[in-house]
């Protein structure tokens, strides 16, 4: 399955944003079974004409909400946008944007839902990982192809090497939230775990590429 949304800018279209918002809040709140395009459309004061002319079904509404909180914390970068920098400049950018996203609340709640569904529903941890994880990781497969032919780093497999660099990105504080145990690290705590992990994961390339 393949679904592509296509998106205004922000603020061209507030209907859109009301939607996004409250598809967002249900699918936090409710999950993903439990949310109907019936809800969303009386949750976001729209009508469900409205709602099926710019989303025409639950599963795409799934992806576009997903996509918009990637865009909200700069995590759907463009890679041409920071291939031309220096490799660990480029990366900490890249790097400091997706542990924003990575460890907000509001994503590893949506994580969490549609984990819990997927063993019940598996479409929804197919819509999940199509519209987070797997965009991501194609953004950074482009980004260290980009690198590796400006000579950067030499990388036979850009694709996984990204898979690499997302899961670095994934551990220390983020696991900690994401039990319960405690809140979200803070914009210190953030900053220094992204670039103990950007430098160590740059090592490995180098010796790797050695």
């Amino acid at each position: 399955m393949s679904i592509e949304t296509t998106f205004l800018p922000a603020g061209r279209d507030r209907r859109t944003d009301r939607i996004l918002a409250a598809s967002e809040r249900l699918f936090l709140e409710l999950g993903y079974t439990a949310t109907s395009m019936s809800l969303v459309a009386q949750r976001a004061a729209v009508s469900k004409t409205t709602l099926y002319t710019r989303f025409s079904s639950k599963e795409e509404l799934f992806v576009a909400t997903i996509q918009a909180a990637c865009r909200q914390y700069g995590a759907d970068f463009v890679p041409d946008d920071v291939a031309d920098l220096p490799l660990e400049e480029a990366l900490y950018r890249v790097a400091r944007r997706l542990v924003d996203l990575l460890w907000s609340p509001d994503t590893i709640m949506i994580r969490q839902s549609a984990l819990s569904e997927a063993s019940r529903i598996p479409l929804a941890g197919h819509l999940y990982c199509q519209a987070g994880p797997q965009r991501i990781v194609s953004a950074l497969t482009i980004l260290f192809a980009r690198l590796s032919g400006r000579g950067c780093v030499g990388i036979a497999d850009p694709a996984f090497i990204a898979r690499q660099f997302l899961a670095a990105l994934s551990g220390g504080f983020h696991s900690v939230p994401e039990l319960g145990i405690a809140g979200p690290p803070s914009k210190a705590e953030r900053d220094d775990f992204t670039r103990k992990a950007v430098t160590l994961f740059i090592r490995g390339l180098c010796k790797g590429a050695a």
